[in-house]
């Protein structure tokens, strides 16, 4: 199943979020304020890791070493610092990469936009890495274990990026995550169409009847409630 095309085409980052959580995955979620360059792009592939330790060396070897349709995931131990531009972006693009997510900053901005290949990152630098003093440099590494946010990313797992942010899911799990995400989507386009053909969003979700619950227990699970009337939100 070419699970990135799936994801292009019918699925976000949101929708994926909550398929993971209802079929019990474990899901990692990327630090807050990832988002693509063009809010448009959307990213799926696996990932190819990087600790880039002010290394630009690091991330050119692991581009140069990426195949076809992975995703580059940079970390860095400073944040004021370019990673990328648009010379190596230019290079993903011509290797058929899928693009990169970047916690941290890029440069290049306009020239990254005319690129077919997504970018997504925290901000913008104009300062890459080979102009930094010495004595911050170091030597990345390559295929390792990062930490973006609450997750932690291996080599080989599962990238998802849109406008909404970035999540991280074992690479084994895509095909429940997508037999549960089909689902949700069905149902979501059920509740959008009866909203927009006039049936209150309340009377479909049952909302009265959870207030009852709730005033009488308010421990009350409104995800179990959801699930008894066959619904999501």
């Amino acid at each position: 199943m070419d699970y990135a095309a799936i994801f292009h085409q019918r699925y976000s980052t949101a929708l994926v979020a909550d398929a993971a959580y209802r079929a019990n995955l474990p899901l990692g979620i990327g630090t807050i304020g990832l988002a693509p360059l063009d809010r448009r792009q959307k990213l799926a592939g696996p990932a190819v890791t990087v600790q880039a330790n002010n290394d630009l060396i690091s991330i050119l070897a692991t581009v140069h070493y990426a195949q076809p349709g992975d995703v580059v995931v940079v970390t860095n131990k400073t944040e004021a610092v370019a990673l990328i531009g648009d010379i190596i972006a230019g290079e993903a693009r011509r290797k058929g990469l899928a693009g990169f997510v970047i916690d941290g900053c890029v440069r290049d901005a306009v020239a990254l936009l005319k690129l077919d290949v997504t970018v997504v990152c925290r901000g913008l630098y104009p300062v890459g890495p080979l102009k930094l003093p010495d004595e911050v440099k170091g030597i990345g590494q390559r295929d390792v274990a990062l930490r973006l946010g609450e997750a932690t990313v291996h080599p080989g797992d599962w990238v998802f990026a849109d406008t909404d942010g970035v999540i991280f899911i074992a690479a084994g799990h895509l095909p429940v995550l997508y037999e549960q995400a089909g689902q949700l989507l069905e149902r979501e386009d059920n509740l959008i169409a009866n909203i927009e053909k006039g049936t209150s969003l309340s009377d479909m979700i049952a909302l009265e009847s959870f207030l009852e619950k709730r005033a009488k227990d308010p421990t009350a699970d409104f995800n179990a409630h959801l699930a008894e009337h066959d619904q999501t939100i």
